[in-house]
Formats: structure tokens, sequence, C-alpha cells
């Protein structure tokens, strides 16, 4: 039987990584003892996981980052048209809820005024579920670029 019959890398990864359930890690254990050719491999990337952790790097400053603001009147102007686009968002919706709560407006009204923040609201929240489920199990968390 091949190796690739028996095991996959990402499996074997998994292994070195301690990610495995108890049957899976005992499965590839035993696989290893009896495999030289899959012991091999486990051995290379083993060695390549220590080589990759224990490089270091200095990390840059903030302002060396293309994402931070380079100048005080760029951070100055990216502060200020953040908080304008929530001071707008917080007045249409409120006003939106306020149409929407006296009936006043006909639906195609109510949906126009709801239906740009509500996409926003929607959109942010379906970031914030799945960063808030990465955090809980991403293992590189600590690291920083």
């Amino acid at each position: 039987m091949a190796r690739s019959d028996k095991i996959n890398e990402e499996l074997l990864s998994g292994y070195l990584d301690g990610a495995l359930p108890q049957a899976e890690a005992q499965r590839v254990r035993i696989l290893l003892e009896d495999d030289p050719e899959l012991r091999a491999l486990y051995e290379d990337l083993k060695t390549l996981r220590e080589n990759a952790a224990s490089t270091r790097f200095v990390e840059p400053p903030e302002d060396v980052w293309p994402e931070w603001p380079r100048t005080r009147s760029s951070l100055l102007t990216r502060s200020l048209g953040w908080l304008v686009l929530i001071a707008w968002f917080v007045v249409i919706s409120g006003f939106a809820l306020w149409k929407f709560l006296s009936q006043t407006g006909d639906p195609l009204e109510i949906f126009l005024v709801l239906g740009l923040p509500g996409g926003f609201v929607l959109l942010f929240l379906s970031v914030l579920i799945d960063r808030l489920r990465d955090l809980r199990t991403d293992r590189y968390r600590g690291v920083q670029r």
C-alpha cells in the first residue's frame, strides 16, 4: 500500500501541531512506526517547523506599515472621516427607526431609509461573528506581522 493511501500530509501536519483527536494521533503514530518513508517525511516537516519557529525578525515601527496614515494630516482626515460616517449612520438610523415606528411613510420610503444602514449593520455583524469565532480557534492570534 502506498504512503498516500495510508495518510496525507495535512494529517501529518495536524499530528505535528498536536491538533488531532486521540484516535487519529494513534493512527499516525502507528503508521510512522511502520513506514520509513513516512517517518522521513515527518522528520523533514518537523525540522522545517522548528526552523520556521526559530526565525526572528525585527518588527518595524508602526509608521512603516502601509495601512497606517503616514502624516498627521492624513491621520486627522481619516479620523474625521470615520467620525462623520458614524454620526451620519447614527442620525439616519435614528430617523429611519422613528419613521418606521411612526408609520407615516410609505413602504418604499421606509425601505430606502432603512436599507443602507440595515445592510451595513448586517455586513458588520457577519464580519463580527466570523472574527469572534476565529478568536476562539486561531492558534496564531498572538503572531504579529
